[in-house]
């Protein structure tokens, strides 16, 4: 026999999830919209907008203290820092120096205005803190070119990577500058010739070997040291032109925040490079103007 029934009007409406007399049936589960299953949509929030190198003011030299200055900076706004710090070499000892001769009365490194020194723990954190704020400027591919030595302390060889590695920057290559010559003149150790350039980066940088001096494609580079002359320890032009030569090209931003009398600025005007410069000691300031306005 046939069991096959006609549907009933109330069976019908419900099937189509209607109740008869035309309302939704309560018993057909209803289904969450999109908006009702996730978030809205959110616009974009206005985070400021990092400078570019293109808007940054550059050719500047300012008197001013470099940690200061570089928390204005915005990030990746720098293509390479050539740099040295005060070392230190009075807080090391302690605040002694070593005056026993003439021959280290003539060498001492003293500043017209800063003392360099520092209680050691302090000088390292300060140093951390300066090195964090350098990555933080460079460009994704920037390089920051840092000078500095080792000191001795207690018999002991106090390398600079002592606190280096605890920055959050990566030692790409470490670059020997051989002196040639030194003012020490004890007998119970070799003569410390040479100091270091830590070519430090956020990842792999933009390297431009090709424009470079041949006679200096090696990470040894014998440059005799500038003379004092109203600054105690002033970078080797030769030094700076390596370091941007081989990181930037014309119109790129080069920092030095301790520029002294202004090798790096002068050198980067030379080479057809924007500027940014800080020292502060006024005295110098005025001179590393006036030395990069004549280049």
């Amino acid at each position: 026999t046939n069991n096959s029934r006609c549907s009933t009007p109330t069976e019908t409406a419900r099937a189509h999830g209607r109740t008869p007399n035309g309302t939704e049936d309560s018993r057909k589960k209803k289904t969450k919209s999109w908006t009702n299953s996730y978030p809205k949509p959110q616009p974009p929030q206005n985070k400021r907008r990092p400078m570019t190198p293109e808007n940054i003011e550059t050719d500047i030299i300012r008197c001013a203290d470099a940690l200061e200055e570089l928390r204005k900076l915005p990030d990746d706004c720098i293509n390479a820092v050539v740099t040295s710090p005060p070392y230190n070499k009075k807080g090391i000892q302690d605040g002694k120096t070593q005056n026993s001769n003439q021959i280290w009365q003539k060498h001492n490194i003293d500043y017209a205005t800063y003392h360099d020194n520092m209680p050691e723990p302090e000088y390292q954190q300060w140093i951390i803190t300066i090195i964090n704020e350098l990555l933080r400027v460079i460009a994704p591919d920037g390089s920051i070119f840092f000078n500095h030595k080792p000191r001795r302390h207690n018999n002991q060889a106090r390398l600079p990577t002592e606190f280096i590695h605890k920055t959050d920057a990566n030692i790409y290559q470490l670059i020997i500058w051989n002196r040639r010559n030194s003012p020490n003149i004890r007998k119970d150790h070799l003569l410390p010739n040479t100091e270091h350039v830590y070519w430090l980066t956020k990842n792999k940088p933009r390297t431009h070997r090709e424009n470079m001096n041949p006679a200096y494609i090696t990470e040894v580079w014998d440059i005799t040291p500038q003379n004092q002359t109203t600054h105690p320890a002033p970078f080797p032009p030769q030094l700076v032109e390596n370091c941007i030569l081989l990181s930037t090209m014309p119109n790129d931003i080069v920092l030095d925040p301790f520029n002294g009398i202004g090798t790096t600025t002068t050198t980067a005007r030379k080479l057809g490079r924007r500027y940014i410069g800080y020292d502060i000691d006024q005295n110098y300031v005025e001179q590393a103007r006036k030395n990069t306005e004549q280049q």
